[in-house]
């Protein structure tokens, strides 16, 4: 794992796969990155389960490589730091021994000290059980890292200032669907993954704290996005629709905070920013 930079502040997403970290949380990410935070992702597997594009792109031998090669990318362009790897096989982290993976994220974020922690909410966006377990280890490794009686061994203990989870909107999946369909193009389906009934997909829309605006962001957003090429490649229907519609639907970025949690009969969003209270370097 990249060493910290003393002085500067951290941020750390903690995703399942490569590309978990674009769709509704990359402008949010960049726009923290262009004001002096240093962004980590840690990305518990290689999406090695996942779609090929194109196969001139990858076989399913090298689809793992081929996918951690896209994440670097992906972060290069956004100005984040190398991403980390925990190595785990994509579509099994909810096999994992969970004291195990929660020690990972704990070590994470007491050697890197991050003031703010992301991953998925509770349920995965969509019910992929990968999404629910990085969920699940993230929260609690979020707590145990600032108990002094965990695991010693990693190091100091760190109390981060915030966790939050990404919010996928209901009212989205309305607007993205509606769109597919305007467009020709299938509307949205979660295949084998989807583990959760229909109406419980997404994020209630009254949960939201957090709504970032990022449409200046679009241009870097994009290129990282893309640089996903098995699975964002051409034949994509995000890719047959106008750039105006998908400029909307990444206008701007939500999250649930759910560390501090927002004040009872708090009107929400409450704040712009993923770093809205925090000092920034210089």
């Amino acid at each position: 794992m990249p060493e910290p930079l003393a002085g500067v502040p951290v941020l750390l997403g903690v995703f399942a796969h490569p590309d978990d970290e674009q769709f509704g949380t990359a402008g949010a990410l960049l726009a923290c990155a262009e004001r002096g935070v240093a962004v980590h992702i840690l990305c518990a597997t290689r999406g090695d389960a996942g779609e090929i594009s194109d196969p001139a792109l990858a076989t399913p031998e090298t689809l793992a490589a081929v996918r951690e090669g896209e994440l670097r990318v992906a972060c290069g362009l956004l100005g984040f730091a190398e991403p980390v790897f925990l190595d785990y096989k994509d579509g099994k982290l909810a096999e994992v021994e969970p004291d195990r993976l929660v020690h990972q994220v704990a070590a994470a974020i007491r050697r890197l000290r991050p003031r703010v922690v992301l991953t998925f909410d509770a349920n995965g966006a969509y019910g992929h059980p990968d999404h629910i377990a990085i969920h699940r280890a993230t929260v609690a490794a979020f707590a145990a890292a600032a108990d002094p009686a965990f695991a010693p061994e990693l190091g100091a203990p760190h109390r981060s200032d915030k966790l939050y989870a990404t919010a996928y909107p209901r009212a989205l999946f309305v607007q993205i669907d509606t769109d597919l369909a305007a467009h020709g193009l299938p509307a949205l389906a979660f295949g084998d993954v989807q583990t959760i009934a229909a109406e419980e997909i997404g994020t209630a829309d009254e949960r939201v704290t957090t709504a970032v605006p990022v449409r200046h962001l679009w241009e870097r957003r994009w290129a990282s996005l893309i640089a996903h090429r098995t699975q964002y490649g051409a034949g994509h229907p995000f890719l047959a629709l106008p750039e105006a519609v998908m400029r909307s639907w990444l206008a701007t970025d939500v999250f649930v905070r759910l560390h501090p949690a927002p004040a009872p009969g708090a009107v929400l969003p409450d704040e712009a920013d993923l770093w809205a209270g925090l000092p920034l370097p210089g």
